[in-house]
């Protein structure tokens, strides 16, 4: 795969983490108006998520489309580092570290989600 095609996915990627972050950093602030009872700013932090997560589906339409513009073998070799694949080159370590950071941190977002989704809902939660 071509160096500048790497590149692309790795700045798209290094955007998806900056969303992620910003997301999770919001979930934080809702955790704390969930313990503090503050429903004014709960609402205010849930509408507010709503920028990062659109940022982040924009990132993820980019990476598709980019992977969709490659040659076949290149294209399914993009879709699977950014599946968390190992970099099987020096040019590729970059992107597959990118990934797996991007991973550690949804991970994280998830679960604090799960947490403050029934901590707001109850017995309404969307996670069993």
């Amino acid at each position: 795969m071509e160096a500048s095609a790497l590149l692309d996915a790795h700045v798209q990627l290094k955007r998806a983490y900056a969303a992620l972050n910003e997301a999770l950093d919001m979930t934080r602030q809702l955790a704390d108006a969930a313990d503090r009872d503050d429903q004014v700013a709960a609402q205010m932090l849930v509408s507010m998520r709503q920028e990062p997560t659109d940022k982040l589906a924009r990132t993820q339409e980019a990476l598709e489309q980019q992977r969709q513009a490659l040659p076949a073998a290149d294209g399914q070799r993009l879709a699977a580092l950014l599946k968390g694949a190992a970099a099987e080159t020096a040019e590729e370590a970059p992107l597959a570290n990118q990934v797996g950071l991007n991973q550690r941190i949804l991970k994280q977002l998830v679960e604090l989600d799960q947490v403050v989704n029934r901590k707001l809902a109850r017995e309404k939660s969307i996670y069993k």
